[in-house]
């Protein structure tokens, strides 16, 4: 799997990908609109980011970025939210996946992060 890989598997789903850098070198996949379908955001609209990382054999980034911010401060700090490399608007959502990433392994992953929120 590559993130070109995640990227295009997105797009078959409906999802507008973008790229993005955040100043530091880095790129990030930007799935436009996702819509939260369950637990506590369900209803919520944002972009989700993901680091483009290079890896061979690939690795999943170990977190997700949103925008605009689905958590508030007060609660971010116990769910391992904080500010993000890619600037004020976007949070930052340490989160690791555990198996073996694929394109619809990391998809999911995603979804399951919104939703335990």
């Amino acid at each position: 799997m590559t993130a070109d890989d995640f990227d295009s598997y997105v797009r078959t789903l409906g999802y507008v990908v973008d790229l993005l850098g955040d100043g530091q070198g880095n790129q990030y996949s930007v799935v436009g609109d996702v819509r939260v379908t369950a637990g506590s955001l369900a209803g919520k609209v944002c972009d989700v980011a993901v680091q483009r990382l290079p890896a061979i054999p690939y690795q999943a980034p170990p977190a997700i970025h949103t925008r605009p911010h689905l958590v508030q401060a007060d609660k971010a700090a116990t769910l391992a939210i904080q500010a993000s490399a890619l600037g004020v608007d976007w949070q930052y959502w340490s989160r690791r996946l555990d198996r073996p990433p694929s394109p619809k392994a990391l998809w999911t992953y995603i979804l399951t992060v919104l939703a335990e929120a």
